[in-house]
């Protein structure tokens, strides 16, 4: 019985111990804020959006916003199964009346009222071999039913097609086509959608040159994440051959390449993966702390998590012994293959989050290089994605790219220089969300809508 107590004891101490730790690193943390909520009701409070978003020059540069880059004459396709009514609605109008004839096609009308959106996935029961399904009509491969139709067009909306060729589909990949992250209502409205184009465009061009040129990256967080990896000329090489051909056509590095929402890498591709440490997260509060440890760049220990725990640990049982195409160094579906920062100071509480600057977003597994392959996979798609959103500080060779959640390069002379173009720099370069936790760590509290 003593020795029941006394490792009671011990336990207790130590939860103190680590709680009064987190406190004292939390005490000098920003404090939380949010800009207000307005609940979406009609198509009129989405318009001016829309508007912006018809008209913004079509591109796959990273951080930069979506455009769809209609010009009078066009026709646009949108594929509404993932995207709230209202916004199919105000895109449309949009459209129309710059003279682009617009067709909505609602493969899953049901969908467009019960959209599976990172906010309310079920992570416990999230299964990573069915990440494709959950995302929606992402693929390297054009649907058939679509397929039949889209010659018709010259913009599909909805559909973000993955290949050799990013966003290009068609018999002569002469048709544009893009997944829309703003696809709920709020997040159309909000002021991340109208950021001047100049200032996001400075913004995730400076911080990818700033990371992807970079050699050690040490990421640490109140939580206990503290993870170290380091990238090589192996890395960016093979970088420009899966991600620069497929974006940009070209073997380059010099813009954000590879992804629609933020600057990113994949560190299993350098020439000895050596990404080292544990991740520690709650994805917002949705699951319990799950601690997730790694070792010469990949996962090889979960601790917690709950259910969503006990679903990665199975996986990674699952394929241990599997070998999947591309640079993976060794089988198995833990590779460290996506670490992400987002650029974009004005996502509030609507999300998507990992748009937010100085948001974290982690993933690993075994997707990314089929991502950028024509062909079909053979193997079932493996890829987990982690937020990490609690304060992360992320260093480049010991400089704060992300000092505790706060993106350096918005305090950039230049950036400051081309923000004020625009109106008043510090109004312009702020952070409207410093999410508030029910606990250090827990549960993000969502502030009430102003219209309720």
């Amino acid at each position: 019985m003593k020795r029941f107590f006394s490792a009671m004891a011990v336990m207790l101490f130590s939860a103190v111990l680590c709680f009064g730790e987190l406190a004292a690193q939390s005490s000098d943390l920003e404090a939380p804020r949010s800009p207000k909520r307005y609940r979406v009701t009609n198509v009129e409070q989405l318009l001016p959006n829309a508007r912006i978003l018809v008209r913004r020059p079509w591109s796959w540069l990273i951080g930069a916003q979506y455009g769809l880059g209609l010009k009078e004459g066009e026709k646009l396709l949108i594929v509404a199964g993932r995207m709230d009514p209202l916004v199919v609605q105000a895109l449309a109008i949009a459209a129309q009346e710059m003279g682009v004839t617009t067709d909505v096609i609602a493969r899953n009308l049901g969908a467009t009222l019960t959209r599976p959106i990172r906010e309310n996935i079920n992570y416990e029961d999230f299964d990573p071999t069915n990440y494709m399904a959950v995302r929606g009509l992402i693929s390297r491969v054009v649907p058939s039913w679509l397929a039949s139709m889209i010659e018709d067009y010259d913009m599909v909306l909805g559909f973000q097609a993955r290949g050799t060729h990013y966003g290009q589909v068609g018999k002569n990949l002469n048709i544009r086509s893009s997944s829309i992250d703003w696809s709920r209502a709020e997040q159309l409205a909000s002021a991340a959608v109208s950021y001047p184009d100049e200032l996001l465009e400075m913004i995730a061009v400076k911080t990818w040159q700033r990371y992807i040129y970079g050699t050690t990256i040490h990421v640490t967080d109140p939580l206990g994440t503290d993870l170290t990896f380091t990238l090589d000329d192996t890395n960016r090489e093979r970088f420009k051959e899966t991600r620069g051909m497929s974006t940009y056509g070209e073997h380059a590095l010099d813009r954000p390449i590879a992804h629609e929402v933020h600057p990113d890498t994949e560190p299993y591709l350098s020439a000895t993966p050596d990404a080292n440490g544990v991740m520690v997260t709650q994805q917002v509060g949705l699951i319990p702390t799950i601690r997730l440890y790694v070792e010469n760049g990949a996962v090889n220990r979960v601790e917690g998590g709950g259910v969503a725990g006990e679903n990665i640990k199975t996986a990674l049982e699952r394929f241990k012994n599997i070998q999947f195409p591309g640079y993976y160094p060794g089988p198995g579906i833990g590779w460290m293959e996506e670490i992400a920062l987002g650029t974009n100071p004005k996502v509030g509480p609507a999300g998507p989050i990992r748009r937010r600057s100085g948001m974290l977003h982690m993933a690993f597994g075994t997707d990314r290089f089929n991502r950028v392959s024509d062909e079909v996979p053979t193997l079932p798609s493996n890829h987990r994605d982690m937020n990490f959103f609690y304060y992360p500080t992320f260093e480049v060779d010991g400089v704060p790219l992300v000092d505790r959640g706060h993106l350096t390069v918005l305090d950039d002379p230049e950036v400051r220089r081309a923000a004020a173009k625009y109106g008043d720099p510090d109004e312009l370069l702020r952070e409207d969300w410093i999410p508030e936790f029910e606990e250090p760590g827990g549960r993000v509290i969502f502030p009430p809508y102003e219209n309720d």
